[in-house]
């Protein structure tokens, strides 16, 4: 019987990453990367490819990395999966605002990759609730990843659950992915896991079986030197010699194993999700925890930011160009300013934690603030948008205080530790 790994990398830097470390991961980990699957034939990854980074990497004349992909794709060794362009955490966004940034993911898609239509679709940090699922459907997507921690039934090892729209559910091995992400399993003993997956169960054990791994691109090279060798292609290497196990395409799956007839409702969760966060309803912890400030504060001030955007989106089409300039602007801004980064790096407790980074999202908000506002001043309709700008302001200040108050802990915090060990 054949086990069938049907991995996925996703590929993503936010706008705000700076260019140096943008060429740099590019240089030790994406074309080392994707070159390396080249030159396997057995390749068969889905692949996500951020829009944005897509932009980013044409911009500072990073294309030849996209030029290997397109070949990848063009070989048969890789596919392209949807995604939301400026990776926000789509539950926490209005679904208006959610369907935009996938269909300009989409724009970006279909303009860089021949032929490409909606099929499989990657929700960043697998951040996913019951609002967000027909959405997905609605907009031609077949199938979607989950987190395993999604999974709210009996593990589909040789079946497909559906939503109950006909949405395909595949739902991500963690306890594997997260093992490869950390660099804490071998090559030799990852394919030996897989052999091995059911074997005390005799009835599961003499069917064909299929595992789903995903994790971020970068870990494979930035995060670990070398991992792209060392483990990646050592792995295809051993697989290669097996004749129980298969590379295979998540968008092929459904070629092999049978739908479920009884439709599921996932859970509400992301891949940093833990079954204790959900016992405390806290779905998306690393960007929406309740005992987190920043997170709090961030969402306020994104609050009165979307109430700016639809303030000037319904101004009357205005003969000032100076007016639909600041419009354009505010919109530019808020696309990009829903960026799940921000508020990830706001995580102190879990040892994520970077001012700077933050701050440059904040920054964002504040830029679609002021423009959105210039808007309404230009048009003579200021007056409707004074509490959210103002409240913006406030929240912001808020906001910076906190980060000096979280900074000054950790410092004491780590002197104490200095002096303890002295």
């Amino acid at each position: 019987m054949t086990t069938y790994w049907a991995p996925l990398l996703h590929t993503y830097q936010p706008t705000f990453q700076d260019p140096k470390i943008l060429k740099a991961i590019n240089k030790e980990c994406y074309k080392p990367l994707f070159s390396m699957l080249q030159e396997h034939e057995n390749s068969a990854f889905s692949v996500n490819l951020n829009a944005n980074l897509i932009d980013m990497l044409q911009e500072y004349n990073l294309s030849e990395t996209l030029d290997i992909i397109n070949d990848l794709r063009s070989g048969g060794k890789i596919e392209i999966v949807g995604a939301a362009k400026y990776h926000p955490i789509l539950p926490l966004i209005s679904q208006k605002e959610a369907k935009r940034q996938i269909l300009l993911n989409q724009e970006t898609h279909i303009r860089v990759f021949d032929n490409w239509n909606p099929n499989g679709f990657f929700p960043p940090e697998l951040s996913v609730n019951s609002n967000i699922l027909p959405l997905i459907h609605d907009l031609g997507y077949k199938w979607v990843l989950l987190s395993g921690v999604a999974c709210p039934v009996t593990w589909p090892y040789n079946q497909i659950y559906l939503t109950s729209q006909g949405l395909k559910l595949y739902f991500r091995d963690d306890i594997l992915s997260n093992k490869i992400s950390f660099n804490n399993i071998s090559a030799k003993q990852f394919v030996d896991n897989l052999q091995g997956m059911f074997n005390d169960h005799n009835e599961i054990k003499n069917n064909d079986k299929y595992v789903i791994t995903a994790m971020d691109s970068e870990t494979f090279g930035h995060h670990h030197k070398n991992y792209e060798r060392l483990f990646l292609s050592k792995t295809l290497e051993l697989i290669n010699d097996e004749d129980d196990i298969e590379l295979i395409f998540i968008s092929n799956l459904d070629k092999i194993f049978p739908k479920c007839d009884n439709p599921i409702i996932p859970q509400a969760s992301s891949w940093s999700t833990t079954e204790e966060d959900l016992k405390e309803n806290i779905p998306y912890p690393l960007w929406n925890h309740p005992d987190n400030n920043i997170h709090q504060l961030f969402w306020k001030m994104m609050k009165s930011a979307e109430h700016l955007i639809e303030l000037i989106l319904n101004l009357p089409q205005s003969n000032k160009p100076i007016v639909e300039e600041y419009k354009n602007t505010a919109r530019w801004f808020y696309d990009q300013c829903v960026c799940s980064d921000t508020t990830w790096w706001a995580n102190p407790d879990r040892e994520i934690w970077s001012p700077n980074l933050i701050y440059n999202g904040i920054e964002l908000i504040m830029k679609v603030a002021i423009n959105a506002q210039l808007a309404l001043i230009y048009a003579g309709e200021q007056e409707f948008g004074e509490n959210y700008y103002n409240s913006i302001n406030t929240y912001h200040g808020f906001l910076v205080m906190e980060l000096n108050t979280i900074s000054q802990k950790l410092q004491d915090s780590s002197t104490k530790k200095k002096k303890e060990k002295s």
